[in-house]
């Protein structure tokens, strides 16, 4: 069955959209995630709002999931056509990270895009959390500073990585790897604008505290 990209996307978009946090924290405590700390629909918020690992590890779990399923629908309705597999996999990260259902907010998509890399390409999960642990040990240890290092370094590295290396660790047929580092690129600017607003917040918290010295 050949549905086309639009629909594709639609569907992966659709799956992003289930609100985890937010029905996971109101059916075990009736808070809106999205009152409560940095009002980010996701699971570290559902953790500290809830302070309960059993909530937070089963949000990450269940958004891991969904980049999971939106892979395995577009391989069901398209077999191997990379493309297909590629627009799923965007889709559903940005539906987790700007969620119609509530009014566009939500997570900053870091377990939805694991889920969709677990099952693409595991070789980028290593190289996301390589550069996560440099710049969390090497910059600053937060894990805003950390998240975004790995965002950027991850895109970067995927430019650099060999075609040869590129086709032997997808799980996906990929004929093409520069589609692969588009597909990487696309994924990590939506992580990307979603983890700016922490680095700023960050910035600025540095920024008054020289200030006051």
């Amino acid at each position: 069955m050949n549905l086309g990209l639009l629909p594709i996307a639609l569907i992966g978009y659709c799956i992003g959209c289930f609100p985890t946090a937010w029905i996971v924290l109101k059916l075990t405590s009736g808070k809106d995630i999205r009152d409560e700390g940095t009002g980010n629909v996701g699971a570290r918020n559902a953790y500290d709002a809830s302070g309960s690992k059993i909530v937070g590890i089963s949000v990450m779990v269940i958004d891991a999931l969904k980049g999971v399923a939106a892979i395995y629908v577009a391989r069901l309705l398209h077999g191997d056509y990379f493309a297909a597999v590629a627009v799923a996999g965007t889709a559903v990260v940005l539906g987790h990270n700007w969620n119609v259902l509530l009014r566009f907010k939500g997570g900053r998509g870091l377990a939805t895009a694991t889920g969709v890399f677990a099952v693409v390409d595991p070789l980028f999960l290593v190289v996301w959390w390589i550069t996560y642990l440099t710049g969390y040990f090497a910059i600053r240890r937060d894990v805003h500073v950390g998240s975004m290092t790995a965002i950027i370094g991850t895109a970067v590295l995927a430019w650099s990585t060999p075609d040869r290396v590129i086709r032997d660790t997808t799980l996906v047929m990929c004929l093409d790897p520069s589609q692969m580092r588009v597909f990487i690129a696309a994924v990590s600017l939506l992580l990307f604008m979603r983890h700016l607003a922490p680095i700023q917040a960050l910035l600025r918290t540095n920024a008054f505290s020289d200030d006051d010295e």
